[in-house]
Parts: C-alpha cells; sequence; structure tokens
C-alpha cells in the first residue's frame, strides 16, 4: 500500500473554507478512484489555516494517476483559496491497525 500526504495553507481567514471545499469536492472523487483505500482530512486545531489531507492506495500507480487528473481540477478549484503551493508528501504504508496491514504483508504487495 502506498500513501500520499498534502499539505495546504488557507489565506488568512479561509482555513474553513479550504477544509470545506476539500470535504465536499475531494473526498467523493476520490471515492470513485481505481485502488483508493481510504482518507484522513486534517485541519490543525492549533492553525485554522493549516490542512493536511493523507490518501491511502492500493498501489503508487493508482495514486499517481488521480493526482494526474482529478485531482489536478480539484488543485485548479482551491488556488484562490491557498497562501502559496500545496506541499505533497509520499509513503510506504508499512503498518496499519485499521487497514490491516503488518511489516511482512505490506513489504510482499509492492
Amino acid at each position: 500500500m502506498y500513501a500520499r500526504m498534502i499539505q495546504l495553507i488557507a489565506k488568512s481567514g479561509k482555513g474553513k473554507d479550504l477544509s470545506n471545499v476539500m470535504q465536499e469536492r475531494a473526498l467523493p472523487l476520490l471515492k470513485q478512484q481505481p485502488g483508493f483505500v481510504d482518507a484522513l482530512a486534517l485541519h490543525s486545531d492549533t492553525d485554522p489555516d493549516q490542512f493536511v489531507g493523507i490518501t491511502i492506495w492500493k498501489s503508487k500507480e493508482d495514486a499517481d494517476k488521480y493526482l494526474g487528473g482529478q485531482a489536478r481540477q480539484v488543485l485548479e478549484s482551491i488556488k484562490p483559496l491557498l497562501d502559496g503551493e500545496p506541499i505533497f508528501r509520499t509513503f510506504n504504508v508499512e503498518a496499519s491497525v485499521s487497514l490491516s496491514v503488518g511489516v511482512g504483508r505490506a513489504a510482499s504487495s509492492s
């Protein structure tokens, strides 16, 4: 399994708007994507303009296909709300309690 993290910083006072758009537009699109497993939408409790999204995918290829396709439309639509460019990071999922992934199983599925 594979995870992609996006960190977004909203323009001052636009954090809630950004969070709403991500929940209302991005999450429904994600649910329709081949290889999509789960997502977390995190809104900072100390900085209302900070947002982090983490998506879990069956493979890197599935995540890349979404990023190169429909994710671009979502990113374009939120640009007016952002203070700077999104920051992306990627990870191999080594273990998860909720996804029933163990270290050995994650390594063998790569």
